[in-house]
């Protein structure tokens, strides 16, 4: 419950589908008039049927189960019963009663449309009425629950009908276009070719039908098809395709039905819904259509704005993958195509030096990146219990959140919620594309920062030493060329500074090597400190230092800065820290000879060690 209202959690896939759009929408405005809140959790890619379990799965884990009254279920679009199982458990562990669609659990109300009875009134009205003679069954996924019942289905209408069922008598077309392409153009191939073709639904229908007009078979006049499940497309069709329909406004009305009931304590509730038989002129009757103005008008709608939407996020996508910095990357989200949404990702996605996407690192503290509503770019700490910033303002709206799981590379990194002032089938269309190319920016930005953190790394192994973090002699020379090489710089002044620390061996043999090597970090880290920004500071070798500085030097103040900070060393460290310096002076242009100014600055720096050891 939020602000004392229920909150129904939908777990569900593609709600861009015209039919889970049509439940959603009526679903969410029942909920409004009796004064609850609907929250959507959808995956966007096929799971049951592909048998590809991603982690994009991980959304129905946002489902907040201590503020949610019910969880609904839609089985036969998840289409995998471990996921949904789990969805259960985690419901009955917080108290939550739940409402599975079109499948069979236990401790959970169901409401189930009537496949058989409905695919019975279409196999019977081809056998019974039309009189077929040759009649075939498309069945779907070979060991599908589904498909299986309607292959039973299939068998005893004929039989009851006088024919004798045989294997022959059925193809297989997976429920989707390409595979019965294949299996229509295989029936092609028998002698004698069925006077009817029944199919398991609707897009096995419709693309049967047009393999057999593309190879010059009349539909209906020589062979019959039929579908199941009442798709738009179905009525988009040339023909249009003899169906039944389950219609989506009369399961929303049944789920708020359960759901009343549900809310007043009743449990394992059983509902059924019968579909409606809708013949059509694949069949040979009279022609029907539904009122698909709206759904027509969103379609060129989408249509016509696809390209350029599909430009947009690209340009999003490249601009994230190629940021400066995270803070970078962000602003470049904000578009009118990312409006009323929110992302959350995980923290460590942020962390350089972990690859959040090729490691094994588990889930923890997440941050806000981008709030449409905050109108502010910047990374925040995420609230859980808040669910998503600005969440009332987002309820008062009165439309469902939406959740979708970012995904790149079969791993969750984070989660969109989208948060739309309106119902329009267009924004639903666009989230999953939305989704997928958010989701292939951040996860290509972990990458990329991750790569370019072990380039950086490696970089400073070549060319720093690891002790002291100054220059090494080679990058020292790399650096140098640059330096000479811009003619900005022809004129200048060049202070080169020569160090050396005084009495190492002392140091070593009296407190020990670790000791030594701290004496020369320290007097590294002095010489660093006191130098411009831009001077090349180098370790020489051993405990020798230099540092080429280029433009005005006020020597004689970095001097006495530096031997002020080698006498607090020294207190600290309660060994003597002290080093010999000696420099050289001259002006950068074309003939400037390094090794003779080096060799200057030496010079100078062993007269001071000298003089120490009188």
């Amino acid at each position: 419950m939020i602000n004392g209202k229920k909150l129904v959690a939908l777990c569900t896939y593609r709600i861009y589908e015209s039919q889970v759009f049509g439940f959603v929408t009526e679903l969410n405005r029942l909920l409004q008039a009796n004064d609850c809140y609907l929250f959507i959790y959808t995956l966007n890619s096929e799971i049951g049927n592909s048998g590809d379990e991603s982690d994009e799965t991980a959304v129905f884990d946002l489902v907040p189960y201590d503020k949610v009254d019910a969880v609904v279920i839609m089985d036969e679009k998840i289409k995998s019963r471990e996921v949904v199982q789990k969805i259960l458990d985690k419901a009955a562990s917080y108290d939550v009663p739940a409402i599975v669609i079109d499948g069979e659990y236990e401790n959970a109300s169901l409401v189930r449309f009537d496949y058989a009875k409905g695919f019975e009134a279409v196999v019977r009205h081809v056998i019974e009425f039309h009189k077929v003679k040759r009649p075939h069954f498309m069945a779907g996924k070979r060991n599908s629950p589904f498909s299986n019942e309607r292959i039973e289905v299939f068998k005893k209408v004929i039989e009851e009908n006088g024919f004798t069922f045989d294997d022959s008598m059925v193809s297989y077309g997976d429920f989707w276009a390409t595979p019965s392409r294949k299996a229509t153009l295989e029936l092609l191939q028998r002698p004698l070719l069925p006077d009817a073709i029944i199919c398991a639904n609707d897009i096995m229908a419709i693309n049967v039908c047009d393999v057999l007009q593309i190879k010059g078979i009349r539909v209906p006049d020589e062979v019959i098809v039929t579908g199941f499940d009442g798709v738009e497309e179905a009525f988009w069709s040339k023909p249009g395709i003899t169906t039944a329909k389950c219609d989506s406004i009369e399961l929303a009305v049944t789920i708020m039905d359960v759901l009343l009931s549900v809310f007043k304590g009743q449990r394992n509730i059983d509902k059924w819904i019968d579909p409606s038989f809708i013949e059509n002129d694949s069949c040979g009757c009279h022609h029907s259509e539904l009122d698909l103005l709206e759904a027509v008008s969103g379609l060129n709608n989408r249509f016509y704005h696809h390209q350029d939407d599909i430009h947009v996020m690209q340009a999003i996508t490249a601009k994230i993958l190629t940021g400066k910095s995270s803070e970078e990357s962000i602003k470049y989200i904000r578009n009118p195509l990312t409006a009323y949404m929110c992302i959350v990702i995980e923290k460590s996605c942020l962390d350089l030096e972990n690859n959040f996407i090729f490691e094994n690192i588990e889930k923890g503290e997440k941050v806000v990146i981008y709030d449409w509503y905050s109108g502010e770019d910047t990374v925040t700490d995420f609230n859980p219990d808040e669910i998503i910033p600005h969440l009332n303002d987002v309820l008062d709206k009165g439309y469902p959140l939406i959740f979708n799981c970012l995904e790149y590379m079969g791993k969750a990194p984070g989660f969109i919620c989208y948060s739309y002032p309106r119902a329009e089938f267009v924004d639903y269309s666009l989230m999953p594309s939305l989704t997928y190319y958010l989701g292939m920016a951040f996860g290509g930005y972990v990458i990329n920062k991750y790569q370019k953190y072990l380039r950086d790394k490696l970089q400073r192994t070549y060319q720093y030493d690891a002790l002291t973090g100054l220059y090494n002699r080679l990058a020292f020379l790399e650096k140098f060329e640059e330096v000479h090489s811009n003619p900005e710089n022809l004129g200048k002044k060049v202070t080169l500074v020569m160090l050396d620390l005084n009495g190492l061996k002392q140091i070593n043999d009296s407190f020990g090597h670790l000791a030594g090597d701290n004496a020369i970090a320290t007097i590294a880290r002095i010489l660093k400190e006191e130098c411009p920004e831009d001077a090349l500071c180098v370790r020489v070798g051993g405990d020798e230092m230099l540092a080429l500085i280029l433009g005005e030097c006020d020597w004689d103040s970095m001097e006495a800065a530096m031997i002020g900070k080698m006498e607090e060393a020294t207190k600290k460290l309660g060994y003597t820290v002290s080093a010999s310096m000696g420099i050289a002076t001259t002006v950068m242009d074309d003939d400037i000879n390094l090794d003779r100014i080096i060799a200057l600055a030496d010079e100078e720096m062993y007269k001071m060690k000298r003089n120490k050891m009188k």
